[in-house]
């Protein structure tokens, strides 16, 4: 099944010979089951006039609310079921209304939806990877969890690691049709790293990536999980100094003082009230290549992202996208501030 990116617009037209209604039945569910009986949407138009009679709709927004990334899982060994609530299943089914009766047009599409986006370049239902992470090289911080690919199997169907030190190479045969999450580096070679391939059923290569261990002396490396343009789950880590800050916010009156005329000195005459704090964090990426601004970008743009597996919201919100003939040495620095209050407030 292909994929819906439902940040951007997906549109569904009808456009029939004598059509002067039409309507859509939207079927939304979690998780390997089958489609509901009854659809969760009936959506339905009357056509704008005769000699303009296609309609069309907007899917995304309703596919939204059947997805959501509220936990993080955990590190796969090997590959494991992505949690049925960070994607769904999208069933549609079109009509038309001629005379009296819809029938209904075409067969019924199923795909599958994810809370990523397409670029305004990319044009209107952009078909993206059914890998849902980039190609090229990832680095990430020796001894740590080394993060998963979202996969869509039904176009991946094996993952072939090589070892970067040996050269021994191990594939695994993933389940058909499903939606997986697939270990970076293969079990047990995290110290020394691997080339991983996605291979279709005739073992071609479709999908091409490296992942090495890197090793930081001196700094203590910052992990950030973010939902990265395909709506996947995506780690990164900035190797190089971190800056922790910490403000607190309060509202102050002035008081009476308990006794009088005769005052206590250690009393005061103001006070303060409803006292909490914010934590932001400034970090660092360490020296990285000029194709890593795209990584950036989808930083800025992500919606949910964890800090060390805290829950956290960017702060930047500007950022130049370094060129190598401009700047050789890129670095980029962000900050970012918990999502939560110091002092639980949570009611």
């Amino acid at each position: 099944m292909a994929n819906i990116f439902a940040r951007s617009p997906y549109i569904i037209e009808i456009n029939e010979t004598g059509q002067v209604e039409t309507k859509i039945e939207l079927r939304l569910w979690n998780g390997s089951g089958s489609a509901p009986t009854a659809p969760q949407y009936i959506l339905s138009k009357l056509i704008p006039a005769t000699n303009a009679p296609a309609t069309y709709y907007d899917l995304s927004p309703y596919i939204r609310e059947f997805i959501e990334h509220n936990s993080l899982q955990t590190q796969p060994t090997s590959n494991a079921a992505t949690p049925s609530v960070q994607w769904c299943n999208v069933e549609v089914k079109k009509y038309k209304r001629v005379t009296n009766t819809f029938t209904q047009v075409g067969s019924t599409e199923t795909f599958y939806g994810f809370e990523g986006y397409g670029y305004f370049e990319q044009g209107y239902n952009p078909t993206l990877s059914e890998i849902l992470l980039p190609q090229g090289d990832y680095y990430y911080a020796y001894g740590a969890e080394v993060g998963w690919i979202t996969v869509n199997t039904a176009y991946a169907e094996k993952v072939k690691y090589t070892n970067l030190s040996t050269a021994a190479t191990q594939t695994i045969t993933l389940a058909t049709d499903v939606i997986r999450d697939v270990t970076r580096v293969y079990s047990g070679w995290e110290t020394v790293g691997n080339k991983l391939e996605f291979l279709d059923a005739s073992n071609a290569v479709l999908w091409t990536a490296y992942f090495y261990p890197k090793t930081e002396c001196k700094y203590n490396p910052v992990q950030i999980d973010f939902v990265n343009q395909y709506g996947a789950w995506q780690r990164e880590w900035f190797f190089k100094a971190s800056y922790d800050n910490f403000n607190v916010e309060n509202k102050e009156y002035n008081t009476l003082p308990s006794q009088y005329p005769n005052y206590l000195t250690t009393e005061g005459q103001r006070k303060v009230f409803n006292s909490n704090g914010k934590q932001t964090i400034r970090v660092n990426t360490d020296w990285v290549e000029q194709s890593y601004s795209e990584t950036i970008k989808q930083i800025l743009l992500s919606e949910k992202v964890l800090i060390n597996k805290k829950a956290a919201k960017i702060n930047t919100k500007a950022t130049e996208l370094f060129k190598s003939i401009n700047t050789h040495m890129i670095n980029y620095q962000l900050e970012f501030e918990y999502a939560f209050d110091t002092v639980n407030s949570v009611m």
